[in-house]
């Protein structure tokens, strides 16, 4: 190991893709997350239980976020937004368990982001707004 290298990135060259511990890390938080989102959907109940709860209270202060910024606009909104947050959350909390990679450490998972949410900003206000 020259140069001071700690550890060697996996990397898989398929012709035209890559794949790379981001990408597998990545699409490791995107199963576990939904897969959280299947058993909660599953689980509903009229009185909440603890999984239940918490979900509405992460729904609840991602939609009293969105709520301060964009008032009446909450349902158009919540669905872009909180996925995203929730995301974000995860893949950067992720890093910390020791052997996994945090996708959000890697300029092309960030850059991805942004021209999405920059994309999205402008659907959402096109649409709210219209065109004028």
């Amino acid at each position: 190991m020259g140069g001071g290298e700690l550890f060697t990135e996996f990397r898989l060259d398929l012709g035209l893709f890559t794949i790379t511990e981001t990408v597998i890390t990545t699409w490791g938080v995107m199963l576990v997350l939904t897969g959280i989102a299947l058993l909660v959907n599953r689980m509903l109940q009229i009185e909440a239980r603890t999984l239940q709860a918490a979900a509405e209270g992460v729904v609840s202060v991602i939609e009293a976020s969105i709520g301060a910024v964009a008032p009446g606009y909450e349902s158009q909104l919540l669905p872009f937004i909180g996925t995203l947050w929730i995301f974000l959350v995860t893949a950067n909390l992720i890093g910390l368990f020791p052997g996994l990679h945090s996708p959000t450490g890697d300029l092309s998972t960030t850059s991805a982001l942004a021209i999405l949410v920059f994309l999205a900003s402008h659907w959402f206000g096109i649409r709210a707004q219209g065109l004028r």
